[in-house]
């Protein structure tokens, strides 16, 4: 994969790009723009958030990986239509999907988000690398890495961080809002069954202070009905702060 800094005028929206390096045959992947009035976005985790991935088994998560058709493989319930649903109420805001899953599935990846009908997004995944930890970024590295690449990159945007607690998100979560005071919005975790958690040998994780809102659900259904009011008011908050502000402008002109 490429990874690199490019100038260009782009309108927002998602366009068919064309990748060309010399001595090797033309590529294409998804570009996607946002654009500069884009006031908030969602960045989500996809393994066991939305994709059950069953990644503490090394086995069924390289035969997932490796050999399973991506309309095969399951998501979690209730995700898809809550995802859309938080897109909706924010206006088309943008998704960004992080995944500790290596480069080389992103296709199979891409598909799945298609598949289920998930807001499309850039993926934000890691290197496959066989060489010893210390020499790759960990899971959770990974994950802050990038999240703080977006908060630099996107300096007038606010984020709604989801993520679910069989892996450490709610730590990284927590060190995002903490470190970046009034940036986050809200985090929503989904809560995996007990049933997952000792099937898979997975340490649940607990969620450490945050002065933001945190919701909790087993299922993309119960994050629905929790989370969608928040955002609602916060949104129709929003408005109305802009309506006053623009009749004060108006008055003053």
């Amino acid at each position: 994969y490429l990874d690199l800094i490019t100038e260009g005028k782009l309108s927002p929206g998602v366009r068919d790009g064309t990748y060309t390096v010399q001595g090797r045959r033309s590529i294409h992947a998804p570009l996607y723009t946002v654009g500069d009035n884009e006031k908030v976005a969602v960045i989500s985790d996809l393994d066991d958030t939305v994709l059950v991935t069953n990644v503490p088994d090394p086995v069924a998560a390289l035969r997932n990986m490796l050999f399973t058709d991506p309309k095969k493989r399951e998501a979690v319930h209730g995700m898809a239509s809550f995802y859309r649903q938080l897109q909706d109420v924010l206006g088309g805001a943008p998704f960004f999907y992080l995944s500790t899953s290596p480069w080389n599935i992103e296709p199979m990846l891409r598909q799945f988000i298609s598949v289920h009908g998930l807001p499309q997004g850039p993926l934000l995944l890691r290197d496959f690398d066989p060489r010893p930890k210390t020499f790759i970024p960990s899971g959770v590295e990974h994950k802050l890495e990038f999240c703080e690449q977006l908060m630099d990159d996107f300096p007038g945007m606010k984020f709604i961080l989801i993520g679910d607690n069989g892996q450490h998100d709610p730590q990284t979560y927590a060190k995002i809002a903490n470190d970046h005071p009034g940036r986050v919005l809200a985090i929503g975790i989904r809560q995996l069954q007990p049933i997952e958690s000792m099937k898979f040998h997975m340490s649940l994780h607990a969620m450490p202070d945050v002065k933001v809102p945190v919701f909790y659900g087993h299922s993309g259904d119960n994050l629905r009905r929790t989370m969608i009011p928040y955002i609602q008011e916060l949104r129709d908050h929003q408005k109305l702060r802009e309506l006053h502000e623009q009749t004060l402008k108006q008055k003053k002109g």
